[in-house]
């Protein structure tokens, strides 16, 4: 009997393992060679049951297309070892020649299939670093740019400037592939998320007028109707600026499958909003919530007594000279738009993805803007233009003490070194990514916008590796 159980036992464990055998050269074979069927046939096989269900076949496919655009061939330059279950991989993109590390997450019981994967940057510390000069960083992140455009790895527009002086401003690729317009500088980019910096100010701006206080409850300012059930009699004006309100994501699946022209006005949003059942008691946990930034957006109106947009308009973009910017409507005559573009499951060549999005933008993300307005944005936020330096402090420092993400302030994103503090937002969706970083410390302020999925985070890379030599 013993001798039965022992075989039994070392048979399983002979499963399990076979079972758990290692993906990542079939995964790296497929992303160098493999074509949209082949990807769709990898992931099909491969992409964990759960996966595929929560977020759909279509959705894996997707990120793995764009991400295979972005990069390119990787080349191999070794197999780490693995950490808790996850395989990694040391490689190189060809697009970018930068150093990633390939994580393959996957199921901790058998089969083992793959959760998600990511390509983390691969920096060396303590690396010997040459110092260049600013004409030497335009030369060579001209030419890094060109290189990417001939491999149809990035369309956009780059800014770099060191307080109210711009030192470099490239466009490259096209803004609208069908009639082969080309990106220039006063073309307009969707900023997805980035538009919740504006929703922020707007929202210190009435509290620095005495209009509104951090621990005001939004049922204040919100009919309940909008809200889901649970104690959110609890959640205040803080909470929805750090993320922390319990509210969720209007990016559903009940959004995914909705007309988008609905969207051009905020009630299309109430059923999306009121459905999703919070995610924890308010002030308890930190949750990226795009409909606590909309919510926002509902008080601002009522406090202010005027649309969402119009407040911004005259309180941020007037104030700021961001004559360029604003929360357009796609099927408005608008010159200068770009459109996006983006790999899918369902063709071989560039989708278009003006279908995906709301016609309108709001509190939450949307709108429109330019590199140069940006950038007048960057120098009227630091020289305290917008708000006082008190609360322009507080909404640029992390707020953890809040239950908030340590990355996160009120509406801005915190990142960087002691000397080198960089404050800004990203914003990305399907056919765009864009991103402001200010360097508070260096007074450098940079700007990528692009027309094109999953494309900014190799330029802003090489730009600060770029920024970090410079003498």
């Amino acid at each position: 009997m013993k001798q039965i159980l022992i075989l039994i036992m070392t048979l399983l464990f002979s499963n399990s393992l076979r079972a758990n055998v290692a993906l990542a050269p079939s995964f790296i074979k497929s992303f160098n060679q493999g074509s949209r069927a082949d990807i769709i046939n990898f992931l099909t096989q491969n992409m964990s049951d759960s996966r595929i269900e929560t977020y759909g076949l279509d959705s894996h496919v997707g990120v793995f297309l764009n991400a295979q655009n972005t990069h390119g061939y990787l080349e191999v330059v070794e197999y780490l070892p693995s950490e808790n279950n996850n395989e990694n991989v040391r490689v190189i993109s060809n697009n970018s020649q930068l150093s990633y590390i390939l994580s393959i997450s996957k199921e901790q019981s058998a089969p083992h299939k793959i959760n998600y994967f990511t390509l983390q940057d691969d920096i060396t510390k303590n690396r010997e670093i040459e110092p260049i000069s600013f004409v030497q960083l335009t030369r060579e992140l001209s030419k890094f740019l060109e290189l990417l455009n001939d491999k149809e790895a990035f369309s956009g527009v780059v800014l770099i400037a060191k307080g109210r002086k711009v030192m470099f401003q490239k466009p490259i690729g096209l803004a609208n592939k069908q009639w082969e317009i080309n990106n220039t500088l006063d073309t307009k980019f969707s900023l997805g998320s980035m538009n919740k910096m504006f929703t922020a100010i707007s929202t210190l701006q009435l509290i620095e007028q005495g209009k509104l206080k951090f621990e005001d409850k939004l049922i204040q300012f919100v009919d309940k109707d909008w809200l889901p059930e649970g104690n959110v009699d609890a959640i205040t004006v803080r909470h929805l600026l750090t993320h922390t309100s319990g509210l969720g994501n209007f990016f559903n699946d009940e959004f995914n499958d909705s007309n988008k022209e609905a969207y051009r006005d905020w009630e299309a949003y109430k059923p999306l909003i009121s459905k999703t059942p919070l995610l924890f008691p308010p002030g308890t946990r930190n949750r990226y919530s795009n409909s606590g930034m909309l919510m926002l957006g509902l008080v601002i109106e009522q406090v202010s007594g005027t649309t969402y947009y119009d407040y911004v308009q005259k309180n941020i973009y007037n104030k700021a000279g961001m004559q360029h910017s604003g929360s357009f409507e796609l099927d408005s005559n608008t010159p200068n738009l770009a459109t996006g573009y983006l790999k899918r499951i369902h063709s071989d060549d560039w989708v278009n993805s003006i279908y995906t999005r709301a016609i309108k933008g709001s509190a939450a993300g949307g709108g429109f803007s330019t590199v140069g307005d940006l950038h007048n944005f960057s120098t009227a936020l630091t020289t305290f233009k917008l708000l006082g330096k008190e609360l322009t402090e507080q909404a640029t420092s992390e707020k953890t003490k809040y239950s908030s993400a340590f990355w996160y302030g009120y509406g801005f994103s915190i990142s960087g070194e002691l000397n080198d503090r960089v404050v800004g937002h990203g914003g990305a969706y399907l056919g765009l990514d864009a991103r402001l970083d200010i360097h508070l410390d260096t007074g450098i302020t940079v700007v990528i916008l692009a027309n094109q999925s999953d494309v900014v985070a190799p330029v802003r890379r090489k730009i600060n590796e770029l920024l970090e030599r410079l003498y």
